[in-house]
């Protein structure tokens, strides 16, 4: 009995504590909130260090709420869009840049943003390579920087590159996904181990601050002194913005399917989730309405083809290979209709088709993703082939034509085209070895070229094609057995002394110079086709669904105005849309599809605004009445510029005693509106206490059931 009554008594004790430290907290408000899906668990929810290994800049939203980028590049238009940065200019000869920072840009903690934190976070990333990440690539160009003035810096060069401005591990540009982050010197100054400090909470000039972090839970609340809304009179829509996992594909399709959800990550919804969602929910949605659905990644699919083995090292075979391939039905078997076949490496972007105008000719002249095996047949057969009793061609020399066939076994995606593809490729006459690895074991024998072929992403295909045209260079080959610098950069050993010309002339012609840059692409180009040296693939899908239910204006092929993704930096973008800088005209943004209105009566003269429906308002004359959302009402009140009453008219005569007689009134006033903030204190504290009673009640009854059951066991021991 004694032990009964001491175990009931503990665990009465315990759950009193545990009820009594749960905190009471209010849902956010789903109108003003845009909620992310992200694939997985927060590592250490307590680290926004970007430049710390390991640390995420993504699924935290730090790249896209917190941090902001001189530039940003629209893919989809092909704009470079001044941001924390007005403009550059090169020196003659390229090896320095001038940045003319935009003056007006402050820290979220009021601090201003100056050429003071540009020249501070290079010298850091400089004296700290190769610890802190992207620290090595600075080291690798930058010579020094220097502060003009306090919105002027200059950035020398250990060599010439005309496209300095668009390397995003060494500029602080948004060019897929990310780019260099400048830090607040105040703050980052008085660090001792700048890779092992937290950076909590991270000080940063974007529209949102962090509220809190967990595990699982990311919130961020919307910045009412962000600069941009001085600058450019802009304000972000949502109040809140929350990236949160929320477990497995089940349980985030069900959420999405509720409008719990406004957009998930890529990769967590397969297709045929996707569209079960969609046909539960009209109001999902991805970047196409129907087939292929997906928006294009900007990494291409290619297969590369061991250019240093006979006899995959005649252009002819290589060639022979792509007849074989049939990317209609990778494209309906692999990929369940969300992609396309790729001519070449590059993503079919808005930004590159005056690049892909200047070679429609040589694309209709080569034929590269046609499907034809008996053209296949009639090269092997010129080059002296014979298929074997088996099938399978033999070479001149007597040699089976067999094909090591490298396959990540960890990609989903690589396994699915390898099934398709091999069986194309055995059908064609082709001994297909299936060499399936991972981990360090697949990506080292695919950097030493231990395969014939390999199934590969080719990046970062965007607005200038010199990147992607630079992997096929021979200065990135090396020998058989040796490791290539990377996967897509010339790991397949390709050379070719008059394609290398036109790529060094490539290199140090401006991007602006497109004239010519398109004159060297297509003789690149023609070159790529003729050799082959890497067979084509397909278009890398993006499968991006969101939810047009609570919010609307996200961009699709509909209205394709800037990339739809929320794990790339230019998120922000996405969610404030941004000034053009070929029309000047202010560009997208996601809205509430409901909006509240109200009148209100201006106090003080208020400039131009942007309202959280993105309709621009104002300016306004002190004592103007509009009409305008209620978000941006209780803004403009809040700040001291509004109220939801008209002012009284100042006497214009002067009558014995009214001086004395508004003095009262003005206490009166002041009275009034102490006691109507006490009394929302008190309403406040009186909501918290209501939360709190119920977790206390809720002790309490369990409290009270413990007892009689305590009791009712002595009594009935006696």
């Amino acid at each position: 009995m004694k032990k009964t009554l001491t175990f009931l008594l503990a665990l009465t004790y315990i759950l009193t504590i545990l009820f009594a430290t749960v905190s009471y907290s209010q849902p956010l408000p789903r109108e003003k909130t845009i909620y992310i899906a992200i694939g997985g668990r927060i590592a250490d929810p307590t680290n926004f260090n970007l430049y710390a290994p390991g640390v995420s800049r993504s699924s935290t939203g730090l790249h896209q709420m917190i941090y902001e980028y001189f530039f940003y590049i629209n893919f989809e238009t092909g704009e470079y869009i001044p941001w924390l940065a007005e403009r550059y200019e090169y020196s003659p000869d390229y090896k320095s840049i001038t940045v003319y920072l935009r003056k007006g840009v402050k820290w979220s903690d009021g601090v201003p943003f100056t050429a003071d934190d540009v020249v501070f976070t290079y010298e850091l990333l400089l004296r700290e390579a190769p610890k802190m990440i992207w620290s090595s690539e600075v080291a690798k160009w930058v010579e020094s920087v220097e502060k003009i003035d306090d919105y002027t810096v200059k950035i020398n060069l250990k060599e010439p590159n005309p496209r300095f401005h668009l390397i995003r591990e060494v500029f602080p540009v948004v060019r897929v996904w990310g780019g260099l982050t400048i830090l607040p010197k105040h703050i980052w100054e008085k660090v001792d181990d700048p890779v092992k400090f937290k950076n909590n909470p991270p000080i940063g000039t974007g529209p949102f601050k962090l509220v809190s972090a967990s595990e699982t839970t990311i919130i961020y609340e919307r910045r009412d002194d962000w600069w941009a809304t001085e600058v450019f009179g802009i304000r972000p829509a949502p109040k809140y913005v929350v990236f949160q996992y929320f477990g497995p594909e089940e349980s985030v399709a069900a959420r999405l399917a509720a409008n719990e959800i406004d957009t998930p990550f890529i990769g967590i919804l397969s297709l045929g989730t996707f569209k079960k969602v969609m046909e539960t929910n009209p109001y999902v949605r991805a970047w196409y309405r129907t087939e292929p659905y997906a928006w294009l990644d900007p990494c291409p699919r290619a297969f590369m083809v061991q250019n240093a083995r006979y006899p995959w090292s005649l252009k002819e075979v290589r060639r022979a290979l792509s007849y074989l391939i049939n990317r209609e039905a990778i494209a309906t078997l692999a990929y369940e209709g969300t992609t396309s076949p790729s001519w070449g490496i590059f993503p079919y972007y808005g930004g590159l088709k005056p690049y892909f105008d200047a070679i429609s000719d040589l694309i209709e002249k080569y034929e590269p993703t046609k499907y034809d095996p008996t053209k296949a047949e009639e090269i092997f057969k010129n080059l002296g082939f014979t298929k074997g009793a088996d099938g399978v061609w033999v070479t001149p020399n007597g040699t089976r034509l067999k094909l090591v066939y490298l396959v990540n076994g960890a990609n989903a995606e690589e396994m699915k085209v390898a099934q398709v593809v091999a069986d194309q490729l055995r059908e064609g006459g082709i001994d297909v070895e299936l060499k399936i690895l991972t981990g360090p074991t697949q990506a080292d024998a695919r950097l030493r070229g231990d395969w014939d072929m390999a199934y590969q992403p080719f990046c970062p295909g965007d607005t200038d094609p010199f990147d992607n045209l630079e992997l096929f260079h021979s200065k990135y080959y090396v020998k058989l057995g040796e490791r290539a610098p990377w996967y897509e950069r010339n790991s397949f050993r390709y050379k070719n002394p008059e394609y290398d010309k036109i790529i060094d002339e490539l290199a140090i012609t401006s991007p602006s110079d497109v004239e010519k840059c398109k004159q060297l692409f297509r003789k690149a180009m023609e070159i790529l086709f003729e050799d082959m040296p890497v067979v084509p693939g397909m278009q890398a899908p993006a499968l991006v669904p969101f939810n047009e239910y609570y919010w609307i204006g996200w961009p699709s092929a509909d209205n394709p105005w800037n990339m739809p993704v929320s794990w790339w930096a230019m998120f922000n973008l996405v969610i404030n849309g941004y000034k053009s800088p070929k029309t000047g005209e202010w560009v997208g943004g996601v809205r509430p599809r409901t909006v509240e209105y109200t009148t209100v009566y201006f106090t003080k003269d208020v400039p131009k605004f942007r309202g959280v429906d993105l309709n621009w308002y104002g300016p306004y004359k002190a004592g103007d009445a509009a009409r305008i959302p209620a978000d941006d009402a209780e803004f403009w009140i809040a700040k001291g510029y509004a109220s939801f009453k008209p002012t009284i008219p100042t006497p214009t005569v002067t009558l014995p005693g009214v001086e004395a007689l508004a003095s009262d009134i003005k206490d009166v006033k002041t009275s009034v509106d102490a006691l109507s903030s006490s009394i929302k204190e008190l309403g406040s504290k009186i909501d918290a206490l209501t939360g709190q009673l119920s977790t206390l009640m809720m002790v309490q009854v369990l409290t009270l059931i413990l007892v009689l059951a305590v009791l009712a066991l002595y009594f009935r021991k006696k």
